[in-house]
């Protein structure tokens, strides 16, 4: 692996990481800003999956699609198949907007933050850089 490689590996997973801090401050304070939150998990568990796509050598698409993002991992590691997206997709674009009449729930927003956690987990236990 190239140091540009590994160095680009890396910049997905500290953007990832910023939206994982973002989530946890958005939980944290009154009143939490829950859609805000669930957009940060998305976003973390897009970049996270895209950052193992990265290291297993594939070319990025561009897509906010978890489910797909998932498929494509599980090519490599069947683990990825046992990971339930939830309705994260819906967070991607449609989540931001007025008119989606998406407003998670304090345990929505709980249950998407404990799923970021896993894929993030699953995916640095597989990124080993030599």
């Amino acid at each position: 692996m190239t140091p540009e490689l590994k160095e680009y590996i890396n910049a997905w997973l500290l953007k990832a990481e910023h939206d994982i801090i973002s989530v946890q401050r958005l939980l944290e304070i009154e009143p939490m800003i829950l859609d805000s939150a669930c957009f940060h998990c998305q976003q973390a568990i897009e970049k996270t999956l895209k950052a193992y796509l990265c290291y297993k050598g594939q070319d990025i698409v561009k897509t906010h699609s978890i489910t797909f993002l998932l498929s494509e991992c599980s090519n490599f590691d069947p683990i990825f198949k046992t990971v339930d997206p939830l309705n994260i997709n819906a967070y991607a674009v449609q989540g931001r907007y007025p008119d989606s009449n998406l407003m998670p729930e304090i345990g929505e927003a709980q249950a998407f933050y404990q799923l970021t956690l896993q894929v993030d987990k699953l995916v640095k236990e597989r990124i080993i850089f030599t």
